[in-house]
């Protein structure tokens, strides 16, 4: 395994610890209420737009939160998929799940038409949920994102069916199509590629 594995090793399991140990907490310090939507940045990112269409923050988000979202899209501009693969519990769950799909030798690389024509609904969610964010002031991620849905405990603002139908394609997905969730799926995943090659256009 190269070095540099090691090092993105050292950060999903930091952030996996990290959520695991608030979750833990909850069983003996009844007085801990954790806000785990608080640390999402993508959540900054649709924070951000509702401030500056509707001046009203969406949910519990704060100017931390909106500076979270904002250092997040620095980092898609300049190092696209940097996010994904070393912060976002998502992406490292999809990616271990994926690997057990290897040692089972059941994972595929979907390539050509049927990959591009797959990468279609990313593009889909990412702008329903920012046009319903920005037109509700409440973030519509939460009502399917596997995340949000597992941490809060399945809580009110979650769509139970939605929810349920993203994690099942989570895990599913990720054992059979490599980075299913993450190329296929996910709104944060079409901000980055649509990104990709910013700088290819800004020297343009």
């Amino acid at each position: 395994m190269k070095k540099q594995n090691w090092y993105k090793l050292l950060y999903q399991f930091a952030i996996i610890g990290i959520l695991t140990f608030m979750g833990f907490r909850l069983l003996f310090d009844k007085a801990y209420a954790p806000d785990f939507e608080a640390y999402c940045p993508f959540g900054g990112l649709q924070a951000l737009g509702s401030y500056l269409t509707m001046d009203s923050l969406s949910c519990s988000m704060t100017s931390t939160q909106i500076m979270m979202g904002v250092v997040l899209f620095i980092g898609i501009v300049l190092f696209s998929r940097l996010f994904c693969g070393y912060i976002c519990p998502l992406g490292t769950v999809g990616e271990w799940i994926g690997k057990l799909g290897d040692r089972l030798k059941v994972r595929i690389t979907p390539k050509g038409f049927v990959d591009y024509a797959l990468r279609l609904p990313k593009y889909a969610l990412l702008f329903i949920t920012f046009y319903f964010t920005l037109k509700s002031s409440e973030l519509f991620c939460k009502k399917f994102d596997p995340y949000y849905a597992v941490v809060s405990g399945f809580d009110s603002d979650v769509v139970l069916l939605w929810a349920l139908l993203a994690i099942v394609a989570l895990v599913v997905g990720s054992l059979f199509v490599r980075l299913f969730w993450c190329r296929y799926l996910c709104p944060l995943g079409a901000l980055s590629a649509i990104f990709k090659f910013s700088w290819w256009f800004l020297g343009v």
